[in-house]
């Protein structure tokens, strides 16, 4: 029973109503919405209804039935308010009442409701038809995944059949059955819940933006400069080559395969901060924490140009190298895409400890959630990568140059080449005015909150000491000293299948049994020497590999892969071969021959053999046989000095005196 008492001391203040606004209100409406809302504010003012009726001109049996409807929840969950008010507003579904007649054939309308009377009749058969839409999984009938218009009226069509409707009734008295109003309903369905719509429907790219737009405020939020920086990897979708020689000294491009570009980008300029590229075909830990290193430690200086008419913009570079105070800079919240989740124990030990920020895990592909770095990175795919000839596109079906390969040797496109092209690119793109950033720049935008007497924001440096010792990007690791008098082995550890040790390591018998603690750094290139430490934390120098893999430079992750290799008895490495030079070798096989020749190395083995050539500085050659006596003339000097008898003669062994 309606209570007018009852509804005005429930009600919501009409100063909190939803309200309407009349400019959008048809002219002829205007006037009848204002005696509407003024009945209303009367209404709950609790005036007479006799001073509402004289005063408004609306009669008093529909004051009640107004007021319901402005009660009434809306689809937004808020009350209708003064919404309900506007003429020819309906805030319920059209009912039918009055009953269907028979239909001719050529007959046009007279069927509006039938649908929703027929739901009346059979209240099931909406709750079937909606599961059916939403893909409700906790059914064991709902059909196919993505059920269309047509198939739901299939289902429709069966399921009136058995609930019993004669082909004398609607559907079955119209040409095409009722499917323009199973497609109305299905539609009227899938719009109640946008969002479970849209998962159960449609593709990931309309997935990822489902958590773009939602009206609530970001749970972090960041305004000043430094306060988060986006990493991703991007795979870069073009052909390019590097030049092998040949055993009868020609030389010959052979392609790579596809490469890997990873960016640091600062959040609130969009500046890239470091970059790497990687010539795997997957990124590892030490590729993230190595262009991380880079974005704190390395400062950026303009790389030697040798493509014709190639030169830097004026006044473009990497932060590191422009601003002053962007060198050694760090930040609060790093954002690392989902996809690199397998890294996150290793970057969590080595950066986030050392460095003092927060990680953010982004959701597996919502790249929404890193819009400074994909944005950036679809910027330099458009200004660069998709305008070489070798270009094999976004996808398969886009973007895909003819013959991408064919042009990428035809034209010589060599990776040392576009790695210029990629450093000149990224520096335009830091110094180009964004028109987010009030057409400044983001190498301008830093340096407006950065320098200057007062700087607008306040960030946080990598101390020299720390920068110096590395001790940040390393990891820590206990080692047993091994040797012994009854052996007669000096004192030395063992790392990865090899010995380290220095002069003072090789005299300090009373360590042997004891731990110390090595520092690795797993960014780095050179795996020839590591810092120890004492069991009390005391500084104890470098020590440096012995034998055969104190030659040429290599990193951790190359040494793993030949012995790996040497374990599965793949490639052999006799105790006098240089263990890279005869890694290079292998990965520079030609596996077969053709009656016209050589056939070309995989871009697989091609890609391997570059990152390899890039750590240990080695030329890159097919089919080389190096002998035991050749793997060690062309060799790179180790980095720490270590000691030896054959160094320098001894005088006294060159001499024989006679005693007499």
């Amino acid at each position: 029973m309606w209570s007018r008492r009852e509804a005005v001391a429930t009600a919501l203040p009409l100063d909190l109503w939803p309200k309407v606004q009349k400019a959008a209100l048809r002219s002829e409406d205007v006037e009848k919405y204002e005696s509407n809302e003024l009945a209303m504010r009367l209404y709950f003012e609790y005036q007479s209804v006799k001073f509402i009726t004289e005063r408004t001109g609306i009669a008093a049996a529909s004051l009640p039935r107004m007021a319901r409807k402005c009660l009434g929840i809306a689809s937004d969950g808020k009350i209708f308010g003064f919404r309900a008010l506007v003429p020819h507003v309906r805030i319920e579904p059209y009912r039918r009442r009055a009953p269907l007649g028979r239909k001719f054939g050529e007959q046009q309308g007279g069927q509006t409701g039938a649908l929703g009377m027929m739901l009346d009749r059979f209240p099931e058969l909406e709750e079937k038809l909606t599961r059916f839409i939403r893909q409700d999984a906790k059914y064991k009938d709902v059909p196919e995944f993505r059920l269309r218009s047509r198939d739901l009226h299939k289902l429709f069509i069966k399921a009136i059949q058995e609930y019993g409707v004669s082909a004398s009734e609607w559907p079955f008295t119209t040409k095409h059955r009722g499917i323009k109003s199973i497609r109305s309903f299905m539609r009227d369905v899938l719009d109640r819940n946008f969002k479970r719509a849209v998962n159960i429907r449609e593709g990931a790219a309309a997935k990822a933006h489902l958590n773009v737009g939602t009206g609530h405020a970001p749970f972090l939020y960041f305004s000043e400069p430094y306060d988060v920086v986006e990493i991703d990897a991007y795979r870069i979708d073009c052909h390019s080559t590097v030049t092998f020689r040949t055993p009868e000294g020609t030389e010959r491009d052979l392609l790579l395969d596809r490469l890997w570009l990873i960016a640091v980008v600062e959040g609130a300029s969009a500046a890239i901060l470091s970059y790497l590229v990687v010539y795997r075909s997957e990124v590892t830990k030490e590729d993230v924490i190595k262009v991380v290193r880079d974005a704190i430690t390395k400062k950026w200086h303009p790389i030697e140009l040798t493509v014709d008419g190639l030169n830097y913009p004026p006044d473009a570079g990497l932060p590191s190298g422009i601003i002053e105070r962007a060198y050694g800079a760090l930040w609060s919240v790093t954002k690392l895409d989902g996809a690199l989740a397998h890294l996150a124990q290793p970057v969590h030990e080595n950066l986030r400890k050392g460095l003092g920020f927060v990680i953010n895990w982004g959701a597996v592909a919502h790249f929404e959630r890193r819009d400074s770095v994909e944005r950036t990175f679809g910027q330099i795919a458009d200004k660069l990568f998709k305008r070489l000839p070798s270009t094999t596109g976004s996808n398969p079906h886009s973007g895909c140059a003819p013959d991408a390969q064919k042009k990428a040797l035809k034209h010589k496109i060599r990776a040392a080449e576009v790695a210029e092209l990629l450093d000149v690119t990224i520096a335009q793109h830091n110094a180009t005015p964004n028109s987010g950033l009030s057409s400044l720049s983001p190498l301008q935008y830093l340096q407006y909150h950065l320098e200057g007497e007062v700087p607008l924001c306040t960030i946080r440096h990598l101390p020299k000491e720390m920068s110096k010792n590395g001790r940040t990007f390393s990891t820590t690791i206990s080692v047993t000293v091994r040797g012994g008098r009854e052996s007669g082995r000096r004192p030395y550890i063992q790392l990865d299948g090899a010995r380290y040790t220095n002069p003072i390591l090789a005299e300090a018998g009373y360590l042997v049994g004891k731990r110390l603690f090595i520092d690795i750094d797993n960014a780095d290139d050179d795996f020839r020497q590591v810092r120890a430490y004492l069991e009390n934390g005391a500084d104890f120098g470098y020590l440096c590999v012995q034998g055969k893999w104190a030659h040429t430079k290599h990193s951790r992750r190359t040494r793993k892969v030949i012995n790996s290799l040497v374990y599965h008895r793949t490639i052999v490495v006799s105790e006098f071969d240089d263990p890279v030079h005869i890694y290079m070798a292998y990965l520079g096989k030609t596996n077969s021959k053709t009656k016209r020749g050589m056939q070309p190395l995989s871009a697989k083995q091609v890609t391997k053999a570059t990152q390899v050539s890039r750590e240990s500085g080695l030329e890159l050659v097919i089919d080389a046989e190096p002998k035991p006596d050749e793997s060690h003339t062309r060799t790179t000097k180790v980095v720490a000095n270590r000691s030896s008898l054959l160094d320098t003669p001894v005088i006294g062994l060159m001499k024989v005196r006679n005693r007499r």
